[in-house]
């Protein structure tokens, strides 16, 4: 797994990221949260699911800031669609994609909190 700093948002930046340092995955959050969490003695675990693959490209929409409450900021992603509508139906897989992701780590979270409760 490889903590970056900045978003991987080409297929060649995540091909060339995987080839410098072998890493099969990489999370832009996790790296700092076990940061702090290790220097507090704080138990940690992740886990992930990968919605954007090595081969996918994300498109410009995608990529925006997003508000603080971590939503996307429809109005730029509007704009963005407005200015390149090409990039609809990567926005359409991507959100596919997220969704089953985040479904994918409904047990293993159901699991791993079972767990932490029953220690």
């Amino acid at each position: 797994m490889l903590g970056a700093q900045t978003i991987l948002a080409t297929a060649a930046q995540k091909s060339r990221a995987r080839g410098e340092t072998g890493a099969i995955a990489v999370d832009l959050e996790s790296d700092i949260v076990a940061r702090i969490a290790t220097s507090a003695g704080i138990p940690f675990v992740v886990m992930r699911a990968i919605a954007d693959t090595a081969s996918l490209t994300l498109p410009p929409a995608a990529l925006l800031d997003l508000s603080p409450d971590g939503a996307p900021k429809l109005g730029r992603v509007l704009a963005s669609v407005l200015g390149r509508p090409s990039q609809v139906t990567a926005l359409i897989r991507l959100a596919r994609d997220t969704r089953r992701a985040l479904s994918a780590l409904a047990e293993p979270a159901r699991a791993l909190h079972g767990l932490v409760a029953a220690a």
